[in-house]
């Protein structure tokens, strides 16, 4: 297949709009498998998993990227030994997941049940809500979708969450059941996710960083989450895949397939292109109080604020900055949870948003 145009200046007008979603996959560093890593870190040889299954996992699945266990006990303790594994793979992405945080996508979904991304936002200050799809219970109060995605940006788990054990996807048999709910009684337009449905029906454009395309369920998630497959772009960046594969995404779901640069490649073009095109509104004389609306839909509270410390309320901008600084300082540290995190981070959005109205 030739390679794909990006239409590069259509996607800054989606992302400018609110209508550009990004969808994250499992393997998004080049060459790598995550599922193959998981098995050496659970000690299992994936040239050899028959000969090398330790007592808990009864058999591994590589192409489902799913496993067998003999009781549900074997189960907790093989999940027990996940945070460490995705704590490493988080200080592998650490440089990409920043890269996505920076990027106005309204919406984030990622098929990964780890917490690095979320932890990116907290980290880079960036107001933000969490949630997740739990296709055995109801997410807590606090990881609940609060807020549209327009007014919030949105970080959202698809196959749960690693804190919650009992939402992740391990099993066929999970994997039965996610799909049974999803399909069923909870569909994303259920009053749980119905902003995420909302959001997705309103997106015209669609990136997948780092997805498995030649797995089945890939195909179930594109019906599932462009039943009417009506975006105006749908790029893949940087899949190993064969030709038949990508020509039956491409006919089917007009899926372009980006082969010649890796998802990094792809976020810093794509960041570089954004910046520039910022610069461009702000050095044309958009008015500062409309630009600094546009950059609290997008969670940058302490540009904004940066920007107010030169307006007449610097003196409460200056205390607001201060404020943030001490919460992302203490995220850092590791001495505040996410849920009182993004309680405090509200409580500075919501002082934001008057002294912004104050310039009016």
């Amino acid at each position: 297949m030739p390679p794909a145009t990006i239409a590069w200046k259509d996607l800054l007008k989606s992302l400018a709009n609110q209508q550009c979603i990004l969808l994250i996959g499992p393997d998004l560093l080049p060459g790598e498998n995550l599922f193959a890593d998981l098995l050496k870190h659970l000690d299992i040889d994936p040239a050899d998993i028959p000969g090398s299954l330790p007592r808990d996992i009864a058999m591994v699945y590589p192409d489902e990227n799913l496993f067998l266990f003999p009781n549900d006990a074997a189960r907790t303790r093989t999940w027990r030994r996940f945070d460490e594994f995705y704590e490493q793979h988080f200080e592998k992405l650490r440089e990409v997941y920043a890269q996505i945080a920076q990027l106005p996508f309204p919406v984030i979904i990622n098929t990964m049940p780890d917490l690095g991304l979320r932890r990116s936002f907290e980290q880079g200050g960036l107001l933000h809500q969490f949630s997740y799809y739990d296709y055995r219970g109801t997410p807590e109060p606090y990881d609940r979708i609060q807020s549209n995605p327009r007014d919030t940006r949105l970080v959202f788990n698809l196959f749960g969450v690693l804190s919650d054990h009992n939402s992740l996807v391990l099993t066929h048999d999970d994997l039965f059941a996610y799909f049974s709910q999803i399909l069923g009684d909870k569909k994303l337009s259920s009053e749980l996710y119905i902003e995420l449905s909302h959001a997705l029906n309103n997106a015209t454009d669609f990136i997948f960083l780092g997805f498995q395309f030649d797995r089945w369920p890939t195909q179930m998630l594109l019906r599932l989450l462009n039943p009417n497959r009506d975006k105006a772009l749908q790029y893949a960046v940087n899949p190993a895949l064969a030709a038949e594969t990508c020509v039956f995404f491409t006919d089917q779901f007009e899926v372009e397939f980006v082969e010649e640069l890796s998802a990094a490649d792809f976020l810093t073009e794509l960041s570089t292109r954004w910046t520039a095109e910022e610069d461009k509104r702000q050095t044309s004389g958009a008015p500062l109080q409309q630009t600094l609306r546009d950059w609290l839909r997008q969670g940058l509270l302490g540009r904004i604020l940066e920007s107010l410390e030169q307006t007449p309320v610097k003196s409460e901008a200056a205390l607001q900055l201060s404020r943030l600084s001490s919460l992302r300082e203490s995220i850092r540290e590791g001495v505040v949870s996410s849920e009182s995190a993004l309680i405090e981070m509200n409580k500075i959005r919501v002082a934001v948003q008057g002294l912004i109205e104050t310039l009016s």
